[in-house]
């Protein structure tokens, strides 16, 4: 049954920003406006007895080469606090919260959770509720990378409730591409094909986030080197719990329907034939083969170019034709699919995103990016909208990035009604108070861009848009 708290999910055209300070020590500190804007309608959203997922930006313990750095990197302690109360408010004594994620393969959960004060938090909100309230990695195994290659993998628990194989097939994205060359999450291409071929387009969704009345989504506000940002429909990303299962980029450049790299040269043929050989050895993740590895990377880095050469390559760049068709699937899925990863024409839960943008990311996101004191909050019921929201804040050119642009192009299990001129801020902060194609340029946060979007994403003004 489809009612219309889970129609909002796509038909809502509101979104609303809360300008603070940038400090998470006082951002957060309890105001009429706060409560109006953002913790109402989430509220609103929420039934007692209600199963309720809360989804942060757990991709990455650390900044990868600032390690103390984390704040700018994943979902604030004080935001996650901010969600966690007000579904414990709503529930009333009654249902189950889960605060779930499947960070990056590599990524270490144990340290991410306790940078954040997840398990105190969560023993703290336990002595006053009686809502079931419990965390875990959904992810089915683990990564170790050294210096970029990864040398061996562990098994993980995974979701409790198991997970669910999802086939769109021709409701897919990746429908009608021709170059199905895909690469995923790391070296097994192989896999990635029999997820994503001529006839299917699989992914592998975890089970207790298809089993939720309610969602709540927690991203990161920050700049992205595959998709240009990385807000609410790039957060979803979180939810699949095989990470080969969500092709990345397409091996070619767009002279053959790939993606790699912006254009052939002999450069980037012989960089790609060196790459499809060490991935045939690599992909089995033997210590004693991947570790030499580490120094024919970084000789290869000295011929090719390093990543802080600003380099393109790996579909880090806004030709990425790739990534977009993934996350709006995957956006498909969470919308549409039921608890046991049927799909349906109507949406089959609730849904609510709020972007932590208080200390934002610039720059090489999602994991190296510079910090952006932005001192921003920004939600709503619809994950395109708040996205088209964000990005115009962060004073880009939603045209300019595909997974925007495509989102309002979808038939079959749309993501939006809305057009950009349909989208209106509320907000106390009078500059932005306006339609979203209203607000100029000068006006924005005017965030740096990742250097493969830097040409085509950062525009003079965003006065101008389509639907």
């Amino acid at each position: 049954m489809c009612d219309s708290t889970m129609m909002s999910c796509i038909t809502d055209k509101k979104v609303y920003v809360y300008k603070t300070t940038p400090e998470y020590d006082t951002a957060l500190d309890h105001t009429e406006e706060l409560e109006r804007t953002i913790l109402l309608p989430l509220k609103e959203m929420i039934r007692p007895g209600d199963k309720v997922v809360i989804k942060p930006n757990f991709i990455k313990e650390s900044h990868l080469s600032r390690k103390a750095d984390w704040e700018y990197i994943i979902t604030h302690t004080a935001v996650i606090r901010l969600a966690l109360q007000a579904a414990v408010d709503a529930l009333d004594g009654k249902g189950e919260i889960r605060i779930v994620d499947a960070p990056q393969t590599d990524s270490d959960y144990d340290e991410i959770i306790r940078r954040v004060g997840l398990p105190e938090m969560v023993e703290e909100f336990r002595k006053k509720t009686s809502v079931d309230i419990s965390y875990y990695d959904l992810r089915e195994q683990r990564d170790y990378n050294v210096q970029g290659i990864s040398v061996r993998c562990r098994k993980l628990p995974g979701d409790p409730k198991g997970h669910a194989t999802i086939n769109l097939g021709r409701s897919s994205e990746f429908c009608g591409k021709e170059n199905k060359q895909y690469y995923g999450a790391d070296y097994d291409m192989e896999q990635t094909r029999r997820y994503h071929n001529d006839r299917d387009n699989i992914y592998v969704i975890s089970k207790t986030v298809l089993d939720c009345d309610v969602f709540i989504n927690l991203p990161k506000l920050k700049t992205h080197k595959l998709a240009g940002i990385t807000c609410a429909l790039k957060n979803l990303v979180g939810t699949c719990v095989i990470k080969n299962s969500i092709p990345h980029h397409t091996i070619g450049s767009p002279e053959n329907g790939g993606d790699r790299f912006p254009m052939a040269t002999a450069k980037t043929e012989s960089e790609s034939r060196l790459k499809e050989k060490a991935q045939l050895l690599l992909k089995r993740k033997n210590p004693l083969i991947n570790y030499p590895f580490i120094m024919v990377k970084k000789a290869a880095g000295l011929f090719f170019g390093s990543p802080q050469s600003e380099t393109v390559r790996n579909g880090m760049w806004h030709g990425n034709d790739t990534i977009w068709r993934s996350v709006l699937d995957l956006n498909k899925i969470l919308l549409y699919a039921d608890a046991d990863g049927n799909m349906h024409d109507e949406p089959q839960r609730r849904y609510f995103a709020i972007i932590d943008g208080i200390i934002a990311g610039e720059g090489n996101g999602p994991m190296e990016p510079d910090p952006k004191p932005a001192g921003v909050l920004i939600a709503g019921a619809n994950p395109v909208c708040v996205d088209m929201a964000a990005a115009a804040l962060m004073g880009f050119d939603y045209r300019r990035i595909p997974t925007l642009a495509h989102a309002f192009e979808i038939k079959h299990y749309p993501l939006t009604v809305a057009c950009a001129e349909d989208i209106e801020i509320t907000t106390s902060y009078l500059p932005w108070r306006k339609k979203l194609t209203d607000i100029q340029y000068e006006d924005t946060l005017q965030f740096r861009p990742h250097f493969g979007w830097k040409e085509i994403v950062i525009q003079p003004d965003v006065t101008s848009g389509g639907g």
